[in-house]
């Protein structure tokens, strides 16, 4: 099964159209409060919250559009640039980290899209680079794995319940946001499960 192949748009600010309204405001207050409940009133609470709004944007866009806007994959670009300033510890590892955060999943999405036409979109492969670069590799491909685990037997489900064909498409962007808000939220005990040594 592939996934809905978004498409480019020029306008930025047109894009945006495509968030509709009652679907995000419900999500985007669940993920402040959220972010706050579980990070604290604090610069890593808020900025975690406004990151996980961004990403309830971008699911929002492309379960009613099929887009993810371009303007919300740089703000979260440009939030994970004030993360790094005000929350992690200046070193060339945490550097790194985020910015190896930005490719380990984009470009290998990257390369399939290029060999499997419609495997991916241009949207949620920027998508997984802003969030890469906010989060951190570990947190990435760990946020990668559930969502992709999740979109992969919903489309199974899809096929034995005869609702879609093997080869039909579906929007991978909720699930992205899925598994990358799970990863936001409860990474440390994510990763003791993944990496418990």
């Amino acid at each position: 099964m592939t996934t809905d192949k978004s498409q480019p748009s020029g306008n930025l600010i047109k894009d945006l159209k495509s968030i509709p309204s009652p679907v995000f405001y419900i999500f985007a207050a669940v993920a402040v409060f959220a972010g706050l409940f579980v990070l604290g009133l604090n610069a890593v609470g808020i900025l975690t919250s406004i990151f996980l709004v961004l990403l309830v944007a971008c699911a929002s866009a492309d379960i009613n559009k099929g887009i993810v806007p371009d303007l919300i994959v740089i703000w979260i670009a440009v939030l994970a640039v004030i993360n790094y300033i005000f929350n992690v510890s200046y070193s060339i590892e945490s550097l790194l980290s985020h910015l190896i955060g930005a490719v380990c999943i984009s470009v290998p999405m990257l390369l399939i899209a290029l060999f499997l036409k419609g495997a991916f979109g241009g949207g949620d492969i920027k998508l997984m680079a802003a969030a890469g670069l906010f989060l951190g590799w570990k947190l990435t491909l760990a946020g990668a794995a559930i969502g992709l685990s999740v979109a992969g037997i919903y489309g199974i489900c899809l096929v034995i319940f005869k609702k879609a064909k093997f080869k039909s498409k579906i929007r991978i962007a909720p699930f992205l946001v899925f598994g990358l808000s799970c990863a936001t939220l409860f990474g440390d005990l994510i990763l003791r499960l993944i990496f418990p040594f």
